[in-house]
């Protein structure tokens, strides 16, 4: 029997498979999220503080025992070639996270084993054609990184034999290649000095946190890493170097913490002027000057009228496409903790802490529908403490009420902890309070602890994380009263055996894992 053609086909496509409904990207906090160009990974994770594809462990324990340490709930930790303050990315099966002075590491997810190491000297970044001009680049320099090269895999060697265990002190003696390393780190210092003093000797006095405290940013293929001496750099997976540029190094009284931001192929950084390079080659595409503004948030991104806009917790706010300037310049004050981007609103603070008590208003601004517009005053909020609650000695905690972490927001709520460890739940609406609590939490803030409650609140599945900086974390369930789910210490002692370590760093999730680094230690918390 003949059938008609047309009649053939409709037999035909009915009998064909179904087409496949395209799957929505897996979220951040699942095991198969992918970081890629449109939905980077960096500091906060998406700079949200958000994981809610993540099913987060809530109860562990590392506290001090005899000469040792009784731990449950960590799956690895795994001892870091120096210390630091920035926060691990997860990239696949990978950890990415920086260390003292300019190191780049990778870690394996699974065990906590370092992979590699990678230095970023400040002359490398100085383009070959001027190094060469130089003969003293070659004859005091290049010799010394090569052997840092080399201590760099003696190091992850020596380390990684140290994995497994749950007792060692958080500061233990730096000997060995560790204390090789860093003799051949000062000797590069003191050679690059001796070729330009003033190109390289930077001396801030109170430079509490270090030169690497920004958190590197992943689109899946490469890492991007950058630090206070100027140096951006540009990695594949495995460690291979695509490119290294040098651009001023700055920051304020403590440092620089603003992480890099990924905004679609540029790749922006901040060092008291914004710039922008080409994600693929490291050429300079744009950097736009800037006055002095403190260096202790981070940058951010935002989609404007189909365009990306990167900011910086200042309200300094950059075009990227061409590095141009746009809206009120430092609309924001010169705060510290860095703003949210959120529904069409950018929520910030309007200044540093003051001494004493005071703070300055926290905000909401509506963002334009293009680039070209401008910002218009969204709700402000309302926060006050009675006068028995979180009292401040101007000298012994004189930013207890103030604020270092970022504002998280969950389900149309805005939640901040203070330096001192008062919690403010807001409504982003309409800013008025929720509620406010004093928590069980007892943060150091004398001056060189000044920093207090500086981990920013996260979010991951359905609970949220505060931690102080004693070790602390408080595991809550989100809404309008306050639930509090668990308490969780980790105890790491410095050298002395005696004091807590500080620990500011903001913890991220994947899966059943929560992977929080402390200056010590990258831990990784879950099974």
């Amino acid at each position: 029997m003949k059938f008609p053609i047309a009649i053939l086909a409709l037999i035909l496509l009915g009998t064909a498979a179904p087409a496949e409904t395209p799957t929505a990207p897996a979220p951040l906090g699942s095991p198969k999220f992918v970081p890629t160009i449109d939905a980077p990974v960096g500091w906060r994770g998406d700079g949200t503080g958000r994981y809610p594809g993540a099913t987060p462990p809530t109860k562990w324990e590392r506290r001090r025992s005899g000469n040792g340490y009784a731990a449950s709930g960590i799956a690895w930790m795994a001892r870091l070639p120096n210390w630091g303050v920035s926060c691990p990315i997860v990239v696949g099966e990978r950890i990415f996270l920086t260390a003292e002075p300019n190191d780049l590491l990778c870690l394996e997810k699974a065990s906590g084993r370092i992979l590699w190491i990678r230095s970023n000297m400040e002359f490398e970044g100085v383009p070959a054609e001027e190094r060469k001009a130089n003969p003293a680049y070659a004859e005091k320099l290049d010799p010394l990184l090569g052997e840092l090269a080399k201590l760099n895999g003696d190091v992850a060697e020596h380390l990684n034999g140290q994995l497994g265990g749950t007792l060692a002190s958080g500061n233990a003696a730096v000997s060995g290649p560790q204390q090789k390393k860093r003799d051949v780190e000062k000797k590069l210092q003191e050679a690059m000095a001796s070729i330009d003093k003033k190109m390289y000797t930077h001396n801030w006095a109170q430079a509490v946190f270090g030169y690497s405290g920004a958190t590197p940013v992943s689109d899946g293929k490469r890492v991007f890493a950058f630090f206070t001496n100027g140096i951006t750099a540009c990695y594949d997976l495995n460690g291979a170097r695509k490119w290294i540029s040098r651009g001023s190094g700055d920051g304020s009284e403590h440092g620089n913490f603003a992480s890099p931001v990924l905004c679609g192929n540029r790749l922006v950084v901040w060092a008291n002027e914004m710039r922008g390079y080409d994600a693929d080659t490291g050429k300079l595409a744009f950097t736009a000057p800037a006055k002095s503004f403190n260096t202790y948030g981070s940058m951010f991104r935002i989609p404007v009228g189909g365009e990306w806009v990167a900011g910086f917790q200042s309200g300094y706010f950059v075009r990227v496409r061409d590095g141009q300037p746009i809206w009120t310049p430092q609309q924001f004050g010169d705060a510290v903790s860095t703003p949210i981007v959120e529904g069409g609103m950018i929520f910030a603070w309007m200044g540093y802490p003051i001494a004493g008590g005071d703070t300055h208003p926290f905000k909401g601004f509506r963002i334009p529908a293009a680039a070209d517009g401008k910002l218009s005053a969204g709700p402000a909020f309302k926060m006050e403490w009675g006068p028995d609650e979180l009292v401040v000695d101007k000298k012994k905690n004189p930013f207890d009420r103030g604020f270092v972490a970022s504002p998280l927001f969950h389900d149309g709520l805005i939640y901040q902890v203070t330096e001192g460890g008062g919690l403010f739940v807001n409504d982003a609406a309409t800013g008025e309070m929720v509620y406010r609590k004093v928590l069980p939490m007892k943060p150091k803030t004398e001056y060189w602890n000044w920093a207090g409650v500086s981990a920013s609140p996260t979010s991951a599945g359905k609970y949220l994380y505060l931690m102080d900086n004693q070790g602390l974390t408080i595991v809550l369930q989100p809404g309008r009263v306050y639930k509090e789910i668990a308490q969780n210490q980790l105890d790491e002692l410095k050298g002395d055996n005696k004091a807590q370590e500080q620990n500011v760093s903001t913890p991220v999730f994947e899966g059943g894992r929560m992977y929080y680094r402390t200056p010590g230690y990258l831990y990784c918390i879950g099974q």
